[in-house]
């Protein structure tokens, strides 16, 4: 005697849906490339998942969910082709503002702050190299013919001002 799965209740599905709801997100913005697209497809695809009327219960809630949001997607990238006069612009991206945001203005600040201190805590033969590679723009053999050192050691001074910032900076 074969048993048959008992049919699912529409808080099953719903449970079902939102446990899986940011794995089907993904897989929707993988096939059509635009956030705002994808939760558009996965809202229709959770409606037509609860209004599931098959006589037959369901042997694969998975695969029964994410073959709608194929089938959703591919209708979608369908009617995106048969209107090529139509430019593809995804709907979640702003507009952007050349302008940095407030938030971004005082991080960068801080963050200016800091690397000025990581700066001034560095010795003062470190310092000096530093400097002069990346204010100056010079050379490893600019600088080194101007301070009458070797190349290997304008590039030890580099490294070591290099570790000395980022640990200055990670212990700020």
């Amino acid at each position: 005697m074969s048993q048959h799965p008992s049919p699912v209740s529409g808080q099953d599905l719903t449970d079902f849906y939102h446990a899986r709801h940011p794995q089907l997100q993904n897989y929707l913005f993988w096939h059509v490339r635009s956030q705002e697209i994808a939760e558009e497809l996965a809202q229709e695809t959770y409606l037509r998942f609860l209004k599931q009327a098959t006589p037959q219960p369901i042997l694969d809630l998975n695969a029964f969910l994410f073959t709608i949001a194929a089938n959703l997607a591919r209708d979608y990238l369908r009617g995106m082709k048969r209107q090529p006069h139509r430019e593809f612009i995804p709907l979640d991206t702003e507009i952007a503002d050349a302008q940095p945001s407030p938030e971004d203005i005082v991080a960068n600040y801080c963050l200016e702050s800091q690397l000025q201190q990581a700066i001034a805590h560095l010795p003062e033969k470190t310092r000096e190299i530093f400097l002069l590679y990346r204010v100056d723009e010079l050379s490893y053999k600019q600088i080194a013919a101007r301070l009458d050192i070797s190349e290997r050691t304008v590039e030890y001074h580099l490294r070591q001002a290099m570790l000395l910032c980022r640990n200055f900076l990670t212990k700020a």
